[in-house]
């Protein structure tokens, strides 16, 4: 296991503040157990089983999220990274890696990074979570190759937080869809592609 390449993959969440919209949006989801759908990451890491180490790290509270919290957790994982480690955030979890990789020097190095639907710019209860891009001095870790992935129909993160960090980050690669939404369904083999050349 340990000769294997590590993806490690950070999920999204909700950052409310006020507990009567976590309220109300729990009340307005839908939930069928009968109707469980893969998501794409297990998908990922299924086919990636056999030739790299997977680990989908359980961050706290992921419908109160916090970054303090999340940060803390996160550095439980520190310790057993390796040199060429992949790192993938998608959604709030994009916007961790983002935010901690620019404050934050691993003492290991980064391979790839995937920020997939990031929140970039200030967002609605999303405080903590993203940092003031206009002054952001690059990456404190070190990172061989930053690639972001949106979709021009996403309406919960609009196209403009990845391709502000093209701007400030020119050596980034932005994978721009039009049909992906916020990237929760099933499929998602762009990413496994791009991982596999890491």
């Amino acid at each position: 296991m340990k000769n294997k390449p590590q993806v490690i993959f950070v999920h999204g969440g909700d950052a409310f503040r006020d507990p009567e919209k976590l309220y109300a949006m729990l009340r307005q989801r839908t939930f069928n157990p009968y109707e469980a759908k893969k998501k794409w990451q297990e998908v990922l890491f299924a086919n990636l089983a056999d030739t790299h180490e997977c680990h989908r790290l359980s961050l706290p509270n992921s419908f109160w999220a916090d970054y303090e919290a999340w940060k803390i957790w996160f550095e439980k994982m520190v310790p057993y990274l390796r040199d060429g480690v992949v790192l993938v955030g998608h959604s709030l979890g994009g916007s961790f890696l983002f935010r901690y990789l620019s404050e934050n020097k691993l003492p290991v190095t980064v391979s790839q990074v995937h920020l997939i639907a990031p929140v970039i710019l200030p967002m609605e209860d999303c405080d903590g979570f993203y940092i003031d891009i206009k002054s952001w001095a690059g990456f404190a870790s070190e990172i061989a190759a930053v690639h972001l992935w949106h979709s021009e129909d996403d309406f919960i993160v609009p196209t403009i937080h990845s391709e502000t960090v093209v701007e400030k980050y020119p050596s980034a690669e932005l994978h721009l869809f039009t049909d992906r939404f916020h990237f929760i369904g099933e499929e998602f083999p762009e990413i496994e592609v791009v991982i596999r050349q890491a």
